[in-house]
């Protein structure tokens, strides 16, 4: 088992990898830069959290394709829609197992938290 480094603001690795399989923490829709989340709606909310979970499995070693559940936590079941719209976009025709969890609120007031669960390939 390894951790895959980065610099996450609590007591925890941004991925661990057992085996074959890279468990990837929570991406919020926290900008990097400033730890709030980046204006413009859960549309680019969404896409900011869709950034950060592709540079985490790039630290691992995979690529999108090789994410096979993702877990969506979104603030209001109203932007379902909206987060599935972009979510499409960002995984085009490879289609992981989901789960999209209405939840009552994240850190620092962010709509949508990301964790997902992929696959190393030879």
């Amino acid at each position: 088992m390894r951790a895959v480094t980065g610099s996450p603001r609590g007591h925890y690795s941004p991925a661990m990898i057992s085996g074959n399989t890279v468990y990837i923490s929570g991406q919020t829709s926290a900008d990097p830069k400033t730890g709030m989340p980046v204006p413009g709606g859960i549309e680019a909310e969404t896409i900011m959290a869709l950034e950060k979970l592709e540079t985490v499995l790039e630290n691992a070693g995979c690529t999108k394709e090789q994410v096979v559940m993702c877990r969506v936590y979104i603030t209001s079941a109203n932007d379902w829609d909206s987060v599935n719209h972009v979510y499409s976009q960002f995984f085009g025709e490879h289609k992981p197992a989901r789960a999209v969890i209405p939840i009552l609120e994240l850190n620092n007031g962010c709509k949508i938290e990301l964790e997902a669960i992929a696959e190393l390939v030879d």
